[in-house]
């Protein structure tokens, strides 16, 4: 079994930040970080041809958290960066949440 050390989460935006989805990666999980961040531009050009706004982000996780055990977050920040947090999940299923001051999604 591999262990995966990275994530890619890509985001498509239609108008603004205000409409924002996550976007299906061509790989999802990558044994180093480094490999995660050779397929991040091309993806994200890829994404951009859908939509407005494109972004993209590598996360790095723990090796030892299987992936479908955690909770991936992520927000566009007011600088427009893609803010991404991956953290063990504590059990409870929540497919989306959002507050006001900026879209939060959780998968």
């Amino acid at each position: 079994m591999e262990h995966i050390a990275a994530i890619m989460v890509l985001v498509g935006c239609m108008q603004g930040e205000a409409a924002c989805r996550e976007v299906p990666t061509p790989v999802v999980g990558f044994e180093t970080v480094e490999e995660c961040h050779e397929l991040l531009s091309p993806s994200i050009d890829e994404v951009g041809k859908v939509f407005k706004s494109a972004y993209g982000k590598c996360a790095e996780v723990d090796p030892a958290l299987f992936v479908e055990d955690a909770t991936i977050e992520w927000r566009i920040t007011p600088s427009r960066q893609l803010e991404v947090k991956v953290f063990a999940d504590d059990g409870a299923y929540a497919v989306a949440a959002r507050t006001d001051d900026a879209p939060k999604l959780r998968n």
